[in-house]
């Protein structure tokens, strides 16, 4: 029986692990897998992304529109809560056990009655979505793939589909599929990169100068 030579399979198994290595980044998975992204809200941050609002709603916060009837109903977030204007005295009954999500068409509006209210109870769990609607717009609703640099990962759109269908009907039964439909998207970090920068795009060939005259 002969035999294998060390080298030889050190060798092999070197090659191998390589071959893996690059399998996985082209494929974008790491070798090692990776832990789930901590979505959870800090008790001292009262500004939430997208993620962290959504992870919420799946354990039974309240979203609150504090924006004008018309801005409401032009368009808004599934389930959220019509209360323009609303001050402390009519946010404060919905406290309690679950936490309040505020989404405001300025963020300076939105943290002034988070604040105001944690200032009341320390222990009050409110919070205010960063960059408001159009937060919840660019993540959730906007077609994506439309302004992205490069096609959603895979996986992506039956993620998408799954977690919208949740927040349009929330079903205890589906929340086990929309918490890892949430996990994914959070992970994949995936954003129309044209919109991200929030900057005009520059014109192709850059801009013309204007001749002194009227005549360009």
């Amino acid at each position: 029986m002969t035999r294998l030579d060390p080298r030889i399979g050190a060798a092999v198994l070197a090659v191998l692990g390589l071959g893996y290595m690059i399998g996985s980044l082209a494929s974008g998975r790491s070798a090692r897998a990776e832990p789930p992204p901590d979505l959870s809200a800090a008790a001292g941050e009262a500004g939430l992304d997208v993620w962290q609002a959504v992870n919420l709603l799946l354990d039974g916060a309240a979203l609150v529109d504090v924006r004008t009837p018309d801005e409401h109903a032009r368009w808004h977030a599934p389930g959220a809560v019509s209360m323009p204007a609303a001050g402390p005295a009519a946010v404060r009954p919905l406290l309690g056990r679950r936490a309040v999500i505020l989404m405001a068409a300025r963020d300076d509006a939105a943290q002034r009655l988070a604040g105001t209210l944690r200032s009341e109870d320390k222990s009050a769990r409110v919070f205010y979505l960063v960059d408001g609607p159009r937060a919840w717009y660019l993540a959730l609703e906007l077609p994506v793939p439309l302004f992205a640099e490069a096609g959603p990962p895979r996986g992506y759109d039956q993620a998408l589909a799954t977690l919208k269908a949740w927040l349009n009907r929330p079903d205890a039964a589906a929340r086990g599929p929309a918490v890892a439909a949430l996990q994914t998207l959070a992970k994949a970090g995936y954003q129309p990169a044209l919109l991200k920068t929030g900057g005009k795009a520059k014109p192709a060939g850059g801009a013309r100068k204007k001749i002194a005259g009227g005549c360009g």
